[in-house]
């Protein structure tokens, strides 16, 4: 990044579930999450679809996802949404991602997501996915 400058970045929940839950690629991304390697910007939004999924589904993680929450409350930028309205996503859950990206002035959204990749941008705020983002933030 020019100027040193961290890149801003939004996770989408299924890359924090994933990275809780699996590990893989998303869990690389929350190590480096706490190495300070970027600047995460979220919204109660979000963080309230992860609680809602990791205790629908995960419900063995969620002293696991208590930490994250915690770490992510303290260590994120946190946005509120409302300011601005997206409605580009064919799946309408997917537009407050977007809006947090936009609302945080974000370079990027990470995600698994087919829906919000298949947009590949918006704004000028790049959708990848976590091996992508890894990629980009090796040549950082």
């Amino acid at each position: 990044m020019k100027n040193n400058q961290k890149p801003r970045a939004v996770f989408d929940t299924n890359v924090w579930l994933s990275g809780l839950i699996f590990g893989g690629k998303p869990g690389q991304l929350i190590k480096l999450f706490g190495n300070d390697a970027f600047l995460i910007v979220v919204s109660e939004e979000l963080l309230s679809e992860l609680r809602r999924k990791i205790t629908q589904r995960f419900p063995l993680y969620k002293s696991s996802l208590d930490l994250l929450e915690m770490s992510l409350r303290k260590d994120t930028e946190l946005v509120k949404l409302g300011s601005q309205t997206v409605t580009i996503c064919r799946d309408p859950d997917d537009n407050k991602v977007i809006e947090t990206a936009l609302i945080g002035e974000c370079r990027f959204i990470v995600s698994g997501d087919k829906d919000l990749l298949v947009l590949g941008s918006y704004n000028n705020i790049k959708i990848v996915k976590p091996a992508q983002f890894l990629e980009i933030l090796s040549t950082a």
